[in-house]
């Protein structure tokens, strides 16, 4: 979805609509659409032979008890959270037991119980109700984040545009509290004196010849147009692009190798103002707040407008002869967008991934950290093998892929000399060995990094960052 200016000024306006203000026919307007879409949600659900359907039939009897609820909810016999709760949380542990491949028809039902319960929630709307307007958009947000919202994706936007003009209102930023204190020179270590190689004019086709080491293309003419480089650099432009109430999934902790670190779903007015932008100074926070691999695009796609996607990673590269059992993302695309926002001195440990990467970073600074896959026994990986890793809370972890379940003990960011020092006397082969093959550089907003699969590479934001990757 392509964006312009006259639909972010559209939507901006449409933002600052109050509730309050609003001409009873749109009121109308909206119940109308809303008892239209459940109609049409129950007509599917009572078709056997629809698609949608025939996947939520392989639920087996929750299938049937979900069926009957939302005929109870459309004919007002039963409350919408209430009966569609069961349906959610039983959706979701089965997507955690089950693996992607087997869990399709209960993200369908997650999907499906969020669309009811948030239809049924502003149908009750008699009166304005910010709150209820408000976690009805969040449900759905739910439903994308979690399920990925499979086959409902544009009903789900339109749903919350509708909730939003109808309902909602962009608040006003908080102030920023205090002076702003300048920030602390970060340490950077000696030790990694390589480069990772710059190539210029920018290679034609991405051939073998390109496939198999790391390159950086400095302020790429292709990303140099993308509008994103300016525009992601505002607060405002991002509140306005999403609009009042939305959630995002965020980690919190410094690093996600530690007990303190977790992840939670949280406001996206929230998670901003955690952020420094220019014409608005981060709030003080007490926890680091990093939005990593997620796919903002999907939620946001109006950012989809703001980029493009560089015609290497539709090369169809050979396996690198340091991976060669390398195979593309298995979706319909063989691609997968992630966007990654944090603040200053936001940390990704070195790991692996079973891709190629094509690394595009969009606003601030950020310091890359690669080695090659022959370093391996020197990384001091942690053991996944063991029956007490906990490889879900590893967001690296490659569960299909075991033998991709790396992510190492040792800071390649170390923060000061001492925990460097403590660094050596740790693991002392890394330090001996690694840093004569490893490679180091700062990318800056227009830059782009390609590596291929099987890298050691760890990131290291130097202020607030904004990096788009594309794996393939």
């Amino acid at each position: 979805m392509s964006f312009t200016r006259g639909v972010f000024k559209s939507a901006e306006q449409n933002a600052h609509v109050t509730a309050a203000s609003l001409h009873p026919f749109f009121v109308c307007r909206l119940l109308t659409q809303m008892s239209t879409s459940l109609d049409q949600l129950l007509a599917e659900l009572s078709d056997e032979s629809h698609p949608y359907t025939v996947d939520l039939r392989r639920c087996g009897s929750a299938y049937f008890e979900f069926y009957a609820a939302a005929r109870s909810l459309h004919d007002n016999d039963v409350h919408s959270r209430t009966s569609m709760k069961p349906f959610i949380d039983r959706a979701y542990q089965e997507m955690s037991r089950l693996p992607p491949s087997e869990s399709l028809c209960w993200r369908r039902l997650y999907t499906d119980a969020c669309l009811l319960c948030a239809i049924s929630d502003v149908s009750d709307l008699v009166l304005q109700d910010d709150a209820a307007a408000s976690e009805a958009v969040a449900v759905l947000d739910r439903a994308i984040i979690i399920a990925g919202a499979p086959g409902r994706l544009d009903s789900i936007h339109q749903l919350i545009k509708d909730i939003q003009e109808k309902h909602l209102t962009l608040k006003p930023l908080k102030a920023s509290s205090g002076h702003k204190q300048p920030p602390t020179q970060m340490y950077h270590s000696s030790v990694f004196s390589l480069t990772i190689p710059s190539i210029h004019p920018p290679p034609n086709a991405f051939g073998r010849q390109w496939s198999q080491k790391p390159f950086v293309l400095r302020r790429h003419g292709y990303v140099q147009g993308w509008k994103a480089l300016s525009l992601w650099a505002s607060i405002d432009y991002l509140r306005s692009v999403a609009g009042p109430g939305r959630l995002v999934p965020v980690e919190v902790g410094k690093d996600y190798r530690t007990e303190e670190w977790t992840q939670k779903l949280m406001s996206w007015d929230y998670f901003l103002q955690s952020l420094d932008f220019p014409e608005h100074p981060a709030q003080p926070q007490n926890e680091v707040l990093y939005l990593a691999q997620h796919n903002l695009f999907m939620q946001f796609p109006a950012l989809e407008g703001d980029i493009g996607i560089p015609e290497y990673v539709y090369a169809c590269p050979d396996p690198p002869s340091c991976y060669p059992a390398y195979k593309p993302p298995g979706n319909t695309d063989g691609l997968i967008i992630n966007a990654w926002l944090g603040p200053r001195g936001t940390i990704s440990p070195a790991h692996t991934d079973p891709f190629f990467n094509c690394y595009a970073q969009v606003v601030g600074r950020k310091t890359v950290w690669l080695a090659p896959p022959d370093v391996s026994d020197l990384m001091y990986p942690f053991d996944t093998s063991s029956d007490t890793a906990d490889k879900s809370r590893n967001p690296a972890a490659n569960i299909t892929e075991p033998s991709m379940c790396n992510t190492s003990r040792v800071d390649v960011f170390p923060d000061s000399p001492e925990v460097e020092q403590a660094s050596r006397d740790a693991f002392p082969d890394f330090w001996k060995e690694v840093p004569q093959k490893a490679m180091c550089m700062t990318l800056a907003p227009g830059d782009v990094l390609f590596f291929p699969p099987g890298w050691w590479h760890a990131m290291r934001s130097e202020e607030t960052s904004f990096s788009v990757s594309m794996w393939f």
